[in-house]
């Protein structure tokens, strides 16, 4: 049974459905992952305010099917471990279509995932650093999903809405609802600064902050310019109010 939630300001940053970086860093065959735009804008950030990312991950390209995790290079190895203290990668699922894999879709399924997952995983960058995902995809998993992936790590459990981390006995998880998912936002930078300076001046301790690759990315049909604007514009205000970002699975 999971314990109190500890004190303090903190968050969690995580992104959702990562797999186009690897495609181009497996495309371009890079020197560096930080070759990648999208790693190399994170990793600024974190230089910046000392935000730790979670990338939760797919094992296959649905936009650019040619591209399977399985397909990556061990080359990168180093690189990726040797930025673990602040980049880390969770599994997310398959493949971003169809919707509610692990919920309606083909949620017997999630222990065949999940294993692909870490085998490759593993093979790219090892094992430190894995983390234990806070969402599913598409919010929603059976209760055999949640069981299986509270035994992989998992202590909390995103939804659509929620009483602020309440316990749930039967998952042994804390629910909890995104604070600002960023790529929602668009081009409304003001509005993030807004809404998270809400959620603090109502004395809230703990903030999820979240967003989505796929935006970052300029050939992708729902592209936001300020992308990374967005997620300066959120770890900017987080620190400006002392919080400190963390894994939340860590924390307990």
């Amino acid at each position: 049974m999971l314990g109190k939630l500890p004190p303090g300001k903190m968050y969690n940053f995580y992104i959702d459905d990562n797999v186009f970086f690897f495609t181009d860093i497996w495309k371009n065959k890079y020197k560096s992952i930080f070759d990648c735009f999208y790693l190399a804008g994170l990793r600024k950030i974190h230089e910046e305010f000392g935000t730790l990312f979670t990338l939760n991950t797919f094992n296959h390209n649905y936009h650019q099917p040619e591209f399977d995790i399985t397909l990556f290079p061990d080359t990168y190895k180093e690189e990726f471990a040797a930025n673990s203290s602040w980049l880390r990668f969770a599994f997310h699922g398959e493949i971003e279509y169809p919707g509610y894999p692990y919920f309606e879709a083909y949620p017997e399924k999630i222990g065949e995932h999940y294993e692909k997952w870490e085998r490759e995983m593993v093979r790219i960058m090892g094992r430190e650093p894995l983390v234990a995902p806070v969402i599913f995809h598409y919010y929603k998993a059976t209760m055999e999903c949640k069981k299986f992936m509270r035994a992989k790590g998992q202590k909390f459990l995103t939804v659509g809405e929620s009483p602020y981390m309440l316990y749930l006995p039967e998952e042994d998880m804390y629910q909890l609802q995104p604070d600002v998912i960023l790529n929602l936002f668009k081009d409304d930078i003001q509005g993030i600064r807004d809404t998270l300076e809400g959620k603090i001046a109502s004395g809230q301790e703990k903030i999820l902050i979240g967003s989505h690759e796929q935006y970052s990315f300029p050939f992708y049909a729902n592209y936001i310019p300020r992308y990374f604007d967005e997620i300066r514009a959120a770890c900017e205000t987080m620190k400006k109010h002392g919080y400190t970002c963390v894994y939340f699975n860590e924390i307990l």
